[in-house]
């Protein structure tokens, strides 16, 4: 076993800078034996840069379906044919009510999550504006919108409506990228990404993996994305839906995922990383590795079109690991 190795990585991480990229190419050689080790070590950074809570994120598909765009994996594409609901934007009261419907279950942080290339419809803009101000209002959740390539002028007006965060994923490595989405480029991605800083508000970024790209294409991501300096990391793990060009994949092994995760808190060891999409399917009953791995956060509920697990498994679960779900607005 190459102790010394890992061991090099651990201690250039626990600096809070993070591995060099040539480390983060090594984590991809390590066998099972050397990545549970590792895992022993990983965990240990997440208690060190982030304590004993995890951190409960959850979201609401606010507006479904008849998306123009053709990201392979997504089940809401006009271009597949899937059984993916289609309703137009929920109304005010529907968004506040399933956003205290997150905060009853323990979550910290709610998401408006909505299908298309983004919003521009002023009456859709409004519908959000009002019900952000409302959630503010009435509840103590911090306020997440994603809503595609936004535009400058929007996110701000999202910001003084009392938006605290914007999530927008670059789904994979730049030089995967046209395999996966080919009607808008990475480039427009990274705009998006950008605007949502120049609006002051904080931004989650993170991608899928599992979608056939290389374990350096995943490397190339991490980088990326820690450039951007971004605020959260959402982690996602592809679930072949039917009807989807990416329908014919497997599911990722589950020490590949944990290979990333581990990878992410080594590149990042100050990020908040949260596990999302695919949890349920890579892990199963296995789920508590992913805080070992170096996850400090969660997805809870449901996800865009399929269920998630039941919040009070995932409760029971954070606690008898003697972590701390948060309750608290972050």
């Amino acid at each position: 076993m190459r102790k010394d190795l890992i061991d090099s990585m651990l201690a250039q991480a626990e600096t809070g800078d993070g591995i060099t990229r040539e480390q983060a190419i090594q984590v991809g050689t390590l066998d099972r034996e050397e990545l549970d080790y590792l895992f022993e070590g990983t965990n240990r950074l997440r208690d060190r840069f982030k304590g004993k809570d995890v951190k409960i994120c959850s979201i609401v598909n606010a507006k479904s379906g008849k998306c123009p765009e053709d990201c392979g994996f997504c089940a809401q594409s006009s271009k597949f044919q899937t059984d993916s609901p289609e309703y137009g934007l929920m109304d005010v009261d529907k968004i506040v009510s399933a956003a205290k419907e997150a905060e009853a279950f323990g979550s910290n942080e709610f998401s408006i999550v909505t299908s298309g290339t983004n919003i521009e419809d002023r009456k859709e803009l409004d519908t959000l504006i009002t019900a952000i101000k409302r959630i503010k209002q009435e509840t103590s959740l911090e306020v997440c919108c994603s809503l595609g390539l936004m535009s400058l002028e929007d996110l701000k007006e999202l910001k003084a409506a009392g938006l605290d965060r914007c999530h927008h994923n670059l789904e994979t490595a730049q030089s995967h990228f046209e395999k996966i989405v080919t009607t808008h480029t990475y480039e427009q991605e990274v705009s998006a990404v950008e605007n949502a800083r120049k609006a002051g508000l904080h931004v989650c970024v993170g991608g899928i993996f599992g979608m056939g790209e290389s374990y350096d294409q995943r490397v190339e991501l991490a980088f990326d994305i820690k450039d951007l300096k971004t605020d959260s990391f959402p982690i996602n793990f592809l679930k072949p839906l039917e009807g989807t060009a990416l329908d014919h994949l497997e599911v990722i092994d589950r020490y590949e995922a944990l290979r990333t995760i581990s990878l992410l808190r080594l590149v990042m060891p100050k990020m908040d990383l949260f596990v999302c999409g695919g949890r349920e399917e890579v892990f199963e009953d296995d789920q508590e590795q992913l805080f070992a791995a170096g996850a400090n956060g969660i997805l809870g509920g449901n996800y865009l079109t399929t269920k998630g697990q039941d919040p009070k498994k995932d409760l029971d679960m954070i606690e008898q690991l003697g972590l701390r779900p948060v309750f608290e607005s972050v």
